[in-house]
């Protein structure tokens, strides 16, 4: 029925193309965030010497687009030979999906993702690519998207991922930090036929409450698919639409004449500094015997030559749980203590793990950071091999840690602000496992074992 209106109305105003198969506007929104207004906006071009027309249908997100209702669409919508129009409102108001756009093979469609604030002025935009055939990932294809971050709920990043065949797609999500460890991985999503689903703050989804920028996914599905990543500021109304990152293979373009095949791609852009300074223990550091109270915590000193200033410290090592202390099996057991010279007030890092209450606690004293409680399911248990990175990171100001297990699989994850710009020390420590206590909440840690040391400490 739309093909015969819009071809008997061309055939009316003036010869004109056959109409083409649909294009495909993702990312398509019309929501209120705080202060703003998010919404898609269509520019259109009418190139022809003809009058030409379109119609559009829009698809809510996770519903099946396969299914068609009489009266669905919107238009037919007409522009004067050489005319360009902007369309706004294509959306309902509340809802997020994508547009398909149906109309004479001679139409030019662009897509904006537009920020207005109260009053309806411009705060941001981004483009927003239209998608053919020719756009999409193969199934069982593989899209890359880099820019991911977080800080607080200011500053997020959401998910979409487009399923452009008529069946439903089994996809597979993993998510990367900067340094390349996983965040998540292989995490399985389920897409109706020709449908979006949208991953609101999809980091706060994993339990990554402050990402750094350079955080990277893997999108992979069984079908035909496409795959994007928008950011939003929800104080400034900034916002970015990332598309899949590309590489060199395939690529049929040449090089100028004269120009060096491999050139030499010169240093790391971002060498890590020759003067920081690096404490390493490598093997066996401690390993607590199963009875109680049979040994303190065990330290390991860090001394330097003279006060220094660091602006950043990495912390790696490798733990195994034995068990919870029978006598306080949901108190803090100690993975790792680490403070500027002896004063509690000193403490820049204290992570335990609270036993059977399945938690995580992590503190900052130096930092005022308080504590913080990792939600139920975010523990390593008794009998688990794990790996644990921690940065302190006044020039980013933010302090992060990450336990993976001995697979590299992520089981918690926690990120949160710092203030100041360098740490003045002649001195710090380390501390593993822990004593029995008779009063207080801290637990032995019997049969816990602690290797591989490294403490990186960066002017």
């Amino acid at each position: 029925m739309k093909r015969t209106l819009l071809a008997l109305c061309s055939l009316a105003l003036a010869a004109a193309p056959v109409l083409a198969g649909p294009v495909y506007l993702p990312g398509a929104i019309h929501v209120t965030d705080g202060a703003y207004v998010r919404s898609t906006e269509l520019w259109v071009t009418n190139p022809d010497t003809a009058v030409q027309g379109f119609v559009v249908r829009f698809l809510s997100g996770n519903t099946n687009g396969t299914l068609r209702v009489a009266g669905d669409e919107t238009g037919p919508y007409y522009l004067a030979p050489g005319e360009t129009k902007r369309y706004s409102n294509l959306v309902p108001a509340g809802f997020r999906g994508m547009l398909e756009l149906d109309g004479a093979l001679t139409m030019q469609f662009s897509g904006a993702l537009t920020v207005r604030n109260a009053n309806g002025t411009k705060a941001a935009e981004a483009a927003v690519p239209v998608l053919t055939q020719a756009d999409l990932a193969a199934a069982f294809g593989t899209i890359a998207l880099q820019g991911w971050e977080r800080a607080g709920n200011t500053l997020t990043t959401s998910l979409g991922v487009v399923n452009m065949s008529h069946t439903t797609a089994n996809c597979e999500v993993t998510i990367r930090l900067k340094d390349g460890l996983l965040a998540i991985q292989n995490v399985p999503i389920t897409l109706q036929p020709l449908s979006q689903l949208l991953f609101d703050d999809a980091l706060a989804a994993v339990g990554l409450s402050t990402v750094t920028e350079g955080a990277r996914s893997e999108v992979r599905c069984n079908q035909p698919f496409w795959a994007f990543i928008t950011t939003q500021n929800d104080q400034t109304g900034e916002v970015e639409f990332i598309e899949a990152s590309r590489t060199v293979a395939g690529s049929t373009l040449t090089e100028p004449a004269g120009v060096t095949p491999n050139p030499d791609p010169g240093p790391d852009p971002d060498p890590p500094p020759g003067d920081a300074v690096v404490f390493t223990r490598d093997g066996l550091i401690v390993r607590y015997p199963t009875q109680h109270g049979a040994l303190n915590n065990f330290r390991v000193n860090m001394p330097f030559s003279g006060t220094r200033e660091f602006r950043k410290i990495e912390l790696d090592f490798d733990f195994h749980i034995g068990s919870w202390d029978p006598r306080n099996a949901n108190g803090f057991h100690c993975i790792f203590w680490l403070n500027n010279g002896s004063s509690w007030s000193n403490m820049f890092g204290y992570v335990n793990t609270r036993g059977t209450r399945n938690l995580t606690v992590f503190q900052v004293n130096a930092t005022g950071g308080g504590r913080q409680e990792q939600a139920s399911g975010g523990s390593p248990q008794p009998g688990g091999n794990y790996h644990m990175h921690y940065e302190y990171d006044l020039e980013e100001g933010t302090v992060f840690y990450r336990i993976t297990t001995a697979g590299g699989s992520n089981v918690v994850s926690r990120g949160y602000g710092l203030r100041g710009q360098t740490c003045a020390t002649s001195r710090f420590f380390s501390e593993f496992g822990d004593q029995h206590a008779e009063e207080g909440p801290e637990a032995y840690t019997p049969g816990w074992t602690f290797s591989n040391l490294e403490a990186v400490f960066i002017p």
